[in-house]
């Protein structure tokens, strides 16, 4: 198991990071007013966005250390998370709470049908992590924390699908394996 408040005080996620792509082209799908929840936030820097266009927005993360480097981030740029200290095996979040969820590299599979349970109506979920097919050409993962070809689509069948795409890409130089999902809850 990693050690992620090891991997944030050593610094292993430091330096500029972009925000994530399907970010950057589907914000504008996400009702204005509503909450926005990044479920392992890391480093914050999706919910940099949302906060810079007038978003509250709530961070979860198991890491001390990555709530710490999240709030130092925010605080440089002028800006107010919310930042929670937990486990995502029990997501701490009411139903129809959230006009947005983001989750990046990261896949509980237990907690799947709880992130449909905790979008508002018209919210939308944004997941983007890692397929099988990454352990190929990269260093091995934990299998149990990637996913089989076309996973991602069978657990949210019951969302409207905005956009999907699965395979090989280029990012900021490197080869990753991956799939990418947009829904909105009706």
């Amino acid at each position: 198991m990693a050690d992620w408040n090891k991997r944030y005080r050593e610094g292993f996620y430091s330096g500029p990071l972009k925000t994530h792509s399907l970010v950057t082209r589907f914000w504008r799908l996400v009702p204005g007013g509503s909450p926005v929840i990044d479920i392992a936030m890391g480093t914050g820097r999706d919910l940099f966005h949302f906060a810079e266009q007038g978003f509250f927005c709530c961070g979860l993360d198991s890491s001390e250390e990555a709530i710490k480097v999240a709030r130092k981030g925010a605080d440089e740029r002028g800006l107010s998370i919310s930042p929670v200290l937990g486990d995502a095996f029990r997501l701490p979040f009411r139903n129809s709470s959230a006009g947005a969820l983001l989750i990046f590299y990261f896949l509980v599979r237990e907690v799947m049908s709880d992130l449909v349970s905790i979008l508002r109506p018209g919210g939308i979920l944004m997941y983007e992590t890692f397929l099988k097919t990454q352990n190929t050409f990269d260093r091995p993962r934990n299998p149990d924390f990637l996913l089989d070809h076309g996973e991602l689509l069978g657990y949210f069948r019951q969302l409207d699908l905005i956009f999907y795409e699965e395979g090989t890409f280029l990012f900021d130089g490197k080869k990753r394996a991956v799939a990418r999902y947009v829904g909105r809850k009706p």
